[in-house]
């Protein structure tokens, strides 16, 4: 079996996400579903799954997009911070963007991703001191599968 397959949708986009080198300048790990309390942390959470029309008639198997959060807790003690942080996820969406535009999804057994987006690069939340926010990216990952 190819080591490259993932048996799991959420693995398989954390090892995607891991490709860019951004990401690793920013946490060691992605987590899953929980940030830790440390700063430069990242997690990704699923947030929903909806289930798309398949294309043709004739088409057999299912087509769903799983949708995702991915959270940013960094330093955010002055306006420079803030703006770095935003920057970083602007960054990442035009990378997402650009893996679209090269169709390089991750490698899942039995589906097959067919488009990757984002949207809403914003600050979520930020301690009562504001030293420390929490940053988002909504992902969207369209998956065929069954067939």
């Amino acid at each position: 079996m190819d080591n490259d397959i993932e048996k799991s949708i959420d693995t398989a986009i954390k090892k995607w996400l891991s490709q860019n080198e951004k990401i690793n300048e920013i946490a060691q790990t992605i987590h899953s579903e929980e940030l830790p309390d440390n700063i430069n942390e990242l997690a990704l959470q699923r947030i929903g799954v909806e289930k798309l029309p398949l294309k043709y008639i004739t088409d057999t198997g299912w087509y769903k997009q799983y949708q995702y959060a991915l959270l940013l807790k960094n330093s955010s003690e002055d306006d420079k911070q803030r703006l770095t942080n935003l920057d970083w996820l602007d960054d990442l969406s035009d990378w997402i963007d650009a893996q679209n535009k090269n169709k390089n999804y991750p490698i899942l057994k039995n589906k097959k991703v067919k488009e990757v987006s984002c949207a809403n690069a914003i600050t979520f939340e930020t301690n009562e001191e504001g030293s420390i926010s929490t940053y988002y990216l909504q992902l969207y990952f369209n998956i065929r599968g069954g067939i």
